[in-house]
């Protein structure tokens, strides 16, 4: 027999009274009043002694999947991951899962309830990406609540699977030629768009992020090895470290240093003009502050209008940038290294066949070495 008191989860000030007996188990919520949950304890554990056994056939109920999950949002994900990442899990949340889920207690969502809410949303139209977001986002919580002992497993587990709606692991990826690109950046010199030509040729000399590209600082830039030193990442507001939290070096090609040095030199001109002391500190800025994500997209679209180039994100810059390395036969290694990917594999999963495989020439020396003369023949002999 055992009757304990514990703060569930933890850190979050309320307590529960977690009843062992005979081989049942139950948990009872008692609130934020830990002196309370002890004496509550105390009273269960006299009463299991004197045999009363009705407390263990009496239903408790867990927290609400709302009220769990906001927990884990507001103390997990805001705390460890990306504000891109909070913000995406809890607009998942508000719109396609508590409405169905959010007033039930966690422990009476079954996996059953769950394959049905995914094949709604499959039979809604959305995409299979945005389906496994759904899975992932009440997957957290539930799993968070087995590591907290609420849960004795994870429903969510091998729903997709079963329902064959895993992620598609390749990505499909059109990126621009270079005929394309060079069409993209002379359009960028026309009047209307010629303030931004700097920065379009960094996203396409560097494959940088755009929130990467938005948060670089003229000190990152070293004018003597040519080199980037990505540190942070910007949007709404808010700067961060870069995706998996690593700082990285990206090389500048000899037409981006020029450019960048030149623009350099034009805004130390501008700062001494208005009286000041130093060119404003980002590279890419509107009136002195870093410019928003939605106001660049809105001149990339314009600049794909305006060239008659095809309808891509501007993520595909990125893309752009890796697939004309590989195809020219740099290493993924060194792709990689560039794009910040957190493994090789990453690189090889989502560009591996733009690596150029058609080396004839490789393959041919596998075969036998050829025969440098002909075989010898049986001479022919006339009759007389």
């Amino acid at each position: 027999m055992g009757v304990n008191v514990r703060e569930k989860p933890k850190g979050s000030g309320v307590y529960y009274v977690f009843i062992e007996h005979q081989g049942k188990r139950k948990a009872k919520k008692v609130g934020k009043d830990k002196r309370q949950a002890i004496q509550i304890a105390k009273k269960i554990e006299a009463k299991l002694t004197l045999g009363d056994l009705d407390l263990l056939d009496k239903e408790e109920t867990l927290p609400l999947f709302e009220e769990y999950a906001n927990y884990w949002l507001e103390n997990y994900i805001k705390t460890l991951r990306r504000s891109s990442t909070y913000e995406r899990y809890r607009d998942m949340l508000n719109r396609h899962i508590f409405p169905v889920f959010g007033k039930k207690p966690i422990d009476q969502i079954k996996k059953v309830d769950i394959k049905n809410l995914i094949l709604q949303k499959s039979g809604e139209g959305l995409g299979r990406s945005m389906i496994c977001l759904i899975r992932d986002v009440i997957s957290g919580p539930m799993g968070y609540a087995v590591d907290e002992e609420l849960l004795p497993g994870n429903p969510v587990s091998g729903v997709l699977k079963r329902l064959q709606l895993e992620r598609e692991k390749r990505v499909k990826i059109e990126p621009l030629n270079e005929q394309e690109v060079q069409l993209f950046l002379d359009t960028c010199q026309q009047p209307y768009f010629r303030e931004h030509y700097e920065f379009f040729l960094c996203a396409y000399r560097t494959g940088m992020r755009l929130g990467e590209l938005l948060g670089l600082k003229w000190g990152d830039i070293d004018w003597n090895q040519k080199f980037i030193r990505v540190e942070r990442t910007y949007k709404r507001g808010r700067f961060e470290k870069p995706k998996n939290g690593k700082v990285r070096r990206v090389d500048m090609s000899d037409q981006l240093f020029s450019a960048l040095r030149k623009l350099l030199t034009e805004r130390k001109k501008d700062a001494l003009k208005l009286g000041l002391g130093a060119p404003v500190e980002f590279v890419f800025h509107r009136k002195g502050n870093p410019m928003e994500q939605n106001y660049i997209r809105r001149i990339y679209k314009r600049i794909l209008t305006t060239a008659g180039i095809r309808n891509m994100r501007l993520h595909d810059i990125r893309h752009t940038y890796a697939s004309l390395l590989l195809s020219q036969g740099e290493s993924p290694v060194y792709v990689k290294e560039q794009l910040g990917h957190h493994s090789i594999q990453i690189t090889v999963d989502v560009y591996g066949h733009l690596i150029p495989s058609s080396n004839r020439g490789a393959v041919n020396r596998l075969d036998t070495p050829q025969q440098t003369a002909t075989y010898p023949q049986p001479v022919e002999i006339k009759k007389p």
